[in-house]
């Protein structure tokens, strides 16, 4: 049997951004929409099934904008990786470039594939304020959330706090923006969110920490 080489088990970077969007976009909508699936539209939210309840529990994740920031930024990391060592900094701006457009593709696909989606459920038109709205927000903010992913790759203080921009994003919408009082899930989902920041950011410090010695160790003195 031939192995084949790791680089081509790989999906091509142009397809990154989009897949990534696509599965945000459509799994937000669906989620959305699983209470007037079961009928339950007409219930307070407090009152509704255990299946709504994680649905309303998913939907907060999904619709916060930290989570859609990270797809960009996820998108950027992914599509700036190489399968080899970086050859100078022609190859390095390179990677930054494709970062930045993976993130400005994940989310352009993400709001086309969410409004596409609630079309299915609730008919209308595509391509209306809301729809517009996003979609030029995604120009402006993907370009630089994708640039934050690439940079993760960088060694040193710049990669560590590129790596810190999703956690500590989540953490402040939670603070700042937190999830409706009247869900059931408003606090289980900030625990969640809080929590999950929290052991991230000691992943990322502890990653920064044990790198330092070993760049300083290869340093010639």
């Amino acid at each position: 049997m031939i192995a084949m080489p790791p680089e081509r088990d790989r999906l091509p970077w142009p397809a990154i951004g989009p897949v990534i969007g696509l599965t945000l976009g459509a799994v937000d909508s669906v989620v959305n929409h699983i209470p007037v699936l079961l009928g339950e539209t007409g219930a307070a939210r407090a009152d509704r099934g255990p299946a709504s309840q994680a649905a309303e529990f998913l939907s907060l994740i999904l619709d916060a904008g930290w989570a859609w920031a990270a797809a960009a930024v996820l998108a950027g990391w992914l599509a700036s990786r190489s399968p080899r060592p970086a050859a100078g900094p022609a190859a390095g701006s390179a990677g930054m470039l494709r970062g930045a457009l993976a993130g400005a593709l994940a989310l352009l696909v993400a709001t086309s594939a969410y409004y596409a989606t609630d079309l299915l459920f609730d008919g209308g038109g595509w391509w209306g304020i809301p729809t517009r709205y996003w979609l030029i927000g995604s120009l402006v903010l993907g370009p630089p959330l994708g640039l934050t992913g690439a940079l993760i790759h960088r060694p040193g203080p710049i990669g560590t706090v590129a790596a810190l921009v999703v956690p500590g994003g989540a953490t402040v919408q939670m603070l700042i923006l937190p999830p409706p009082a009247e869900s059931l899930m408003a606090t289980p989902v900030r625990l969640t969110v809080w929590l999950a920041a929290s052991l991230t950011v000691v992943l990322i410090v502890r990653r920064h920490a044990r790198r330092s010695p070993r760049r300083a160790r290869a340093v010639p003195s």
